[in-house]
């Protein structure tokens, strides 16, 4: 097989690259927002650089456009340095390799990836509504299911996700009247989860039908680490990923404000 990434030509084995690849594997799953409601199809491979997308037409008899509209993936990618003295220090004393470096390409990589699927639905959220006042007692939950209605009137079917800043989730979370916990009763009436994402604006819930028939996302390559080359002595290396967000029905899409 190809080695496309050239990991043959790091300064180290089979070991190192499978504890660099754990790392990124779990930094990646605890920082991701996205890939936790929106549906995956891939990965597909490097070499796929296009992704169809078929949209409804019109109504009853129901059909899918005979064209597609071809979406590029992105490549999205961060670069990291093990520096050799300290590839030196891991082998020759008991401390290992401080994987900090990687750990913090793997951040940057995961709020990327947000960022085009999370930005890309927010900016691509047309309808609004009032977001009410969620200091007071019943608030959130009146202006998420007046929402809720109003998607399900358009025909957009549970499940519901709504993606919120984590001042606004502390909001939530902060009302509560005989021992019942508003976010409780807003996370049942939505039924497809409550997620944070640190870079969404105070002020705003954004509210997803989330089913894969009106939103998915197309990986080509999935995350993978290469060896980019000698800095030096020092050894970079990119985390990279190729990817396309694919938002079929844009009425699927609700902003509270």
């Amino acid at each position: 097989m190809t080695d496309y990434l050239m990991r043959d030509g790091a300064p180290f084995g089979a070991e190192m690259w499978d504890k660099i690849d754990k790392e990124v594997v779990e930094v990646i799953k605890h920082t991701l927002v996205g890939r936790r409601f929106i549906s995956l199809v891939g990965p597909l491979g490097w070499g796929v650089d296009l992704a169809p997308k078929f949209g409804p037409v019109g109504k009853e008899p129901f059909a899918l456009q005979d064209k597609p509209e071809y979406l590029p993936l992105v490549e999205l990618s961060q670069s990291f340095l093990l520096r050799a003295r300290h590839l030196a220090m891991a082998e020759q004393t008991p401390f290992g390799l401080d994987l900090g470096s990687i750990a913090q390409a793997s951040i940057a990589l995961a709020k990327a990836e947000d960022q085009l699927l999370l930005g890309g639905l927010l900016k691509a959220a047309k309808q609004t509504a009032p977001l009410g006042d969620w200091t007071a007692l019943g608030g959130p939950f009146q202006a998420v299911s007046a929402a809720i209605g109003k998607l399900r009137a358009s025909g957009f079917e549970a499940p519901y996700v709504l993606v919120m800043s984590p001042a606004q989730y502390a909001a939530l979370a902060g009302i509560m009247s005989m021992g019942r916990r508003e976010l409780d009763m807003v996370e049942k009436l939505a039924g497809g989860g409550i997620f944070q994402w640190a870079d969404m604006a105070d002020g705003q819930v954004l509210i997803v039908a989330a089913a894969p028939w009106n939103v998915d996302m197309v990986v080509g390559q999935d995350v993978a680490t290469g060896h980019t080359g000698n800095v030096g002595l020092d050894h970079e290396f990119k985390v990279f990923e190729t990817l396309a967000l694919r938002l079929k029905r844009p009425g699927a899409l609700l902003l509270l404000k």
